[in-house]
């Protein structure tokens, strides 16, 4: 039997587009999580701007000194909000295995 037979499946072409395919959902993927820190970043101005100019009581926050623990508490928040938007768009973080567990345990102590 000879190569003349056999049909050439175009395999360099089918594996070049294949990995075309996944460059092109890791630029996505990256692009969905870069929006989802962008958003949480956005949502911490905001927060900022209300306490410093609605709430007399929270004028003096200070949530970019690192040392203190308005800031250290303002940090996990802001990574909550971002790991919250990507749970919703379907990616993965390390914090939403601990949301459930919070929200079971806020669940208990509202009862």
């Amino acid at each position: 039997m000879t190569d003349n037979n056999v049909i050439q499946f175009p395999l360099k072409e089918r594996i070049q587009q294949i990995e075309d395919e996944l460059e092109f959902e890791r630029e996505e993927f990256e692009a969905f999580i870069e929006e989802c820190q962008d958003t949480s970043q956005v949502i911490l101005l905001m927060i900022e701007e209300l306490l410093m100019n609605d709430a007399g009581s929270f004028e003096e926050m200070d949530f970019r000194d690192n040392i203190l623990p308005e800031a250290k508490d303002m940090f996990v928040i802001v990574n909550l909000i971002s790991s919250m938007l990507m749970r919703y768009g379907g990616s993965n973080h390390f914090l939403h295995d601990y949301f459930d567990v919070l929200y079971e345990k806020i669940m208990e102590a509202k009862e």
